[in-house]
């Protein structure tokens, strides 16, 4: 083998270990190499502008799958199940997710745009829809 091909055999490993390495880590992070980011970026974009927005949700099925978060939170913290905390969190961060949901419905202004929310965000977001004469 001349030196020619030896060289051109390392450069195409070396070429097939580092798109291998970036798509590795592009699946790990979920940001693609510099090469890629912008093309990313249009695609995202022209996906999401052909997405269809989703209907939103009517208040009275919101209302209910509050009352049945509010009791599973409930039901949760009374219990001595295995991993409660983890549970209490997922239930909680849904709870908030669906209370954020209720007031963008209703046009109740929004305590916080991220679940979780704080006990102080919940309380005031409750308030609001109470206040508005939305009943769960």
């Amino acid at each position: 083998m001349n030196l020619a091909a030896y060289l051109a055999l390392c450069a195409g490993l070396f070429g097939i270990f580092s798109m291998t390495f970036g798509a590795l880590e592009w699946a790990a992070t979920g940001k693609p190499p510099r090469a890629l980011a912008a093309t990313t970026t249009r695609v995202r974009r022209f996906r999401e502008r052909r997405r269809p927005q989703p209907e939103p949700m009517p208040a009275a099925l919101l209302g209910l799958e509050l009352r049945r978060l509010g009791a599973e939170v409930r039901r949760i913290d009374a219990s001595d199940l295995p991993a409660k905390a983890m549970r209490l969190r997922a239930c909680t961060a849904a709870y908030d997710y669906v209370l954020l949901e209720c007031c963008r419905s209703l046009e109740v202004p929004v305590p916080g745009e991220r679940t979780p929310l704080t006990q102080d965000q919940r309380f005031s977001a409750e308030s609001s829809l109470v206040s508005a004469g939305f009943s769960w």
